[in-house]
């Protein structure tokens, strides 16, 4: 599946606003079965959706932890199981 750079950067936004791949496929007018299977397969409408979705990640986790770091409990909390998950993965905990 070939899309054009407006293509891309519309995927990009709204997978940085949450938009599920489905309905980006729909909003693109394209094949949803093909989208989801270009997002599996590196190239660069995986590029540009995981791009808009790591932005947003980056950015909530940014307000969680300064959240977290100004007192909040519910927010030390939620990190405190972000840390516990990645040294799960790191096998470092």
């Amino acid at each position: 599946m070939n899309l054009t750079q407006e293509q891309l950067k519309i995927v990009k936004e709204m997978a940085y606003r949450l938009i599920s791949p489905e309905l980006i496929a729909i909003n693109l007018e394209v094949d949803v079965y093909d989208f989801k299977m270009a997002l599996e397969a590196d190239g660069p409408i995986r590029t540009a959706f995981f791009s808009g979705y790591l932005q947003q990640l980056i950015e909530t986790r940014d307000a969680l932890i300064k959240s977290a770091h100004n007192g909040s409990n519910p927010a030390q909390l939620e990190l405190l199981k972000f840390i516990r998950d990645l040294n799960r993965q790191m096998k470092y905990g």
